[in-house]
């Protein structure tokens, strides 16, 4: 057991002040213990402050050196908040407080049992000043609990999205992940050093499939555009426009975009609306110029949709990263959107049609980077909302990704259930976290001082308060893991493939003289 490290010196409600032995050092957040009768409290420090028994002006007369006192003693005094009570091995939130003189201890390996931090899905260990305990982790049930990851760009945010996809993809096919990057970071790991990314996970070829705009790889054809999906494509559409996509489609069946616009573009608003008997221009007008701006490289004009690759794929277990980094802001909003929608919306079927199936599907975690875009109140409302507020019975979880959580919705941040928190240097981005997050009311400063890689976890309602930890760096999460055998035959040595090349290119070469 750890050796006590000072005595309760006042309580008040959840808070507890102690005074501190000398040449004893703590961190703000840092955990400590309180043994008090057959109980054991447990408390995260948020306030420091040292002083002396002196009076304010002998204080002053002391440093100028005109006079010595003395005998005085100078202190130390500490803050905390009580979080945990511990009695046998029952633990729940505190039912009362410390008394004075109570002995405070540093927390130990012996206490991480009690702290029950110990999840599915590893991320970090315990920090408890210099010293890093037990490992801290996220439980399978919390994924369709939703989860936001908030930290300032260099908070280490790309590494933890690296360790929390890595561990949903070895738990495959119990979990999946659809991942949005918007930065290109994620498959080579951009900015980690040493740099390592998802190609480097040994389930690399077999449990991801990776999309990218730069290969192609994330076309929806315009054929396979329903009109019930331009909403999602264009936020601000109107009803009348949707109605006259719905009785085009309804004329012309699945060649109805590529149709109208070739009708359109031969004889004006006319042209469509004598194919639909219609003649208010100014809403034919309205949606063919939407449809005319729907990028050929993104919207081709074929039956293909990748959408329905990442479908089958996440139903699979297989994690799908869709990188959509070097197209434009509003070509990122319809791919994000668009597939989105119908992962969740396949979800939510067979949840309503096919239970015993539904039952079988992996469960699913969608990381959205640059949250703040999709969920910003005065934006208007986008996939994202529903699932964060309406799917969890479906097994679809929401980890909303961003460096500005004060522009999320109230609504969607409050059914956040796990947080990550990383440094946030700008105070209306902390206000907001510790205002709106159950454990932080006090942690306004620990915020603030994190250093890279360090952040406070909050799961509930496994983990209900703030645990201070230090998130696994990817590359040694890859050192430690295991390699795996895909059972392929070894290859043959390069000289007798080379050998065997030159027998071939000699037998060419002969066959070559012989026509000639």
């Amino acid at each position: 057991m750890s050796e006590s490290i000072g005595f309760v010196c006042g309580t008040e409600g959840d808070k507890v002040s102690f005074f501190l032995n000398r040449e004893i050092g703590l961190s703000f957040g840092q955990i400590v213990r309180i043994d008090s009768g057959g109980r054991s409290f447990y408390a995260r420090v948020f306030n420091a402050q040292s002083n002396s028994t002196l009076r304010t002006i002998e204080q002053l007369r002391e440093a100028e050196g005109k006079e010595a006192f003395g005998p005085y003693s100078s202190f130390r005094s500490v803050e905390a908040i009580l979080f945990l009570e511990r009695r046998g091995e029952k633990s729940r939130s505190p039912t009362f407080n410390p008394d004075y003189r109570d002995k405070v201890y540093t927390t130990g390996k012996e206490d991480s049992s009690a702290l029950k931090l110990t999840g599915d899905l590893e991320v970090g260990r315990l920090r408890s000043g210099e010293h890093l305990l037990g490992s801290v982790g996220i439980s399978f049930e919390a994924i369709p609990l939703m989860m936001g990851m908030f930290g300032m760009t260099g908070s280490g945010k790309t590494n933890t999205e690296l360790m929390l996809n890595a561990r949903i993809i070895d738990y495959s096919p119990k979990t999946v992940g659809v991942i949005f990057d918007f930065a290109g970071q994620l498959l080579t790991g951009k900015g980690i050093e040493p740099q390592k990314g998802l190609r480097d996970h040994p389930l690399f070829h077999t449990k991801i499939r990776y999309y990218s705009a730069g290969e192609g790889k994330l076309c929806i054809g315009l054929q396979t555009i329903h009109p019930g999906k331009l909403r999602t494509i264009f936020p601000e559409i109107g009803k009348p426009q949707v109605r006259v996509a719905r009785r085009l489609y309804e004329k012309l069946g699945n060649n109805w975009i590529e149709e109208s616009l070739e009708a359109y573009g031969a004889e004006g608003y006319v042209g469509v609306g004598t194919i639909i008997n219609y003649r208010a221009k100014n809403v034919i007008e309205a949606l063919m110029s939407k449809l005319s701006d729907l990028s050929p490289r993104l919207f081709p004009p074929s039956n293909y949709n990748f959408i329905d690759d990442v479908i089958q794929n996440v139903s699979k277990g297989i994690t799908c990263l869709i990188d959509i980094s070097g197209i434009s802001s509003e070509e990122q909003h319809n791919i994000t959107c668009l597939t989105a929608s119908n992962v969740a919306y396949y979800y939510k079927r067979m949840w309503e049609n096919n239970f015993d199936e539904w039952k079988k599907l992996p469960t699913l975690l969608i990381t959205l980077e640059e949250a703040h875009e999709f969920l910003d109140p005065e934006l208007r409302k986008t996939i994202f909302s529903d699932i964060a507020l309406t799917y969890r019975k479906y097994r679809v979880g929401l980890n909303a990704v961003t460096p500005r959580p004060s522009r999320i919705n109230t609504n969607v941040f409050a059914e956040l259930w796990t947080k990550v928190i990383m440094k946030t240097e700008l105070r209306r981005d902390r206000t907001y976290l510790t205002d709106n997050t159950p454990y932080l009311e006090y942690s306004d400063t620990e915020i603030k001082m994190l250093d890279v890689g360090e952040a406070l976890l909050i799961s509930e309602p496994k983990i209900r308060f703030a645990v201070p930890i230090k998130v696994i760096h990817y590359p040694k999460y890859l050192e430690g893991r295991e390699k795996v055998d895909y059972g392929l035959s070894p290859s043959k040595p390069l000289s007798e493939m080379d050998q065997k090349l030159k027998r071939l290119r000699k037998v060419g070469e002969d066959l070559t003289r012989k026509a000639t």
